[in-house]
């Protein structure tokens, strides 16, 4: 009976979770998101005066959820500087909130899979004390149905609640590090444009 309300609050937990990593991309799993804005600073510092148009060149190379934002930000900055910093705030909240949508509802599934395993546990230990009242300890037959049901319904409880956990933690950990190189990246950004308005 508890059986598929804790599978379903793993389908539901791990659909948010599978959709999470597929708006953030290939920077889920990649080291050397922190490259992307010391590159683009490296790019943006040449001599030349395409220097701005070889950043821009090999941020839009780069597959990504931190270089599609960055290679839009400079393309705003390039179109009209004035506008950049108002609309890359709210942009950047704008990407916030997309990066983190639905991510609670994967620490409620989370936390709700060993209540309801516990449920079940609740559930499986009153069928086996029926079954003993009924027919007395001495076959171990009957028992096993209430006991069986309150192990399994435990053990997928957990089996479903540590990994959302463990994921949900290290998609936290990526958001924030995105997060972080963003704001970076526009930092970068604004001063080189408003260094070459001056």
């Amino acid at each position: 009976m508890v059986m598929l309300p804790i599978l379903l609050a793993g389908v539901i937990g791990f659909y948010f979770l599978f959709a999470s990593w597929l708006r953030i991309g290939g920077d889920f799993f990649r080291r050397d998101i922190h490259h992307v804005v010391k590159r683009m600073q490296m790019d943006l510092s040449g001599e030349n005066e395409q220097c701005e148009d070889v950043a821009l060149k090999r941020l839009r190379k780069r597959s990504g959820f931190l270089s599609r934002e960055l290679s839009y930000a400079m393309e705003i900055a390039q179109k009209n500087y004035d506008e950049f910093r108002d609309y890359m705030q709210v942009r950047m909240m704008k990407s916030m909130r997309y990066m983190e949508q639905g991510n609670h509802i994967i620490m409620v599934m989370a936390a709700a899979a060993p209540l309801l395993g516990l449920l079940g546990t609740v559930t499986g230990m009153v069928s086996t004390f029926e079954v003993i009242t009924l027919y007395g300890n001495q076959n171990p037959v009957l028992m096993a149905d209430g006991i069986s049901e309150a192990l399994i319904s435990t053990q997928s409880g957990l089996l479903i609640a540590f990994p959302l956990t463990l994921l949900k933690q290290r998609l936290d950990e990526r958001i924030e590090s995105l997060k972080q190189e963003m704001e970076l990246g526009a930092t970068v950004i604004d001063n080189y444009f408003a260094t070459k308005e001056e």
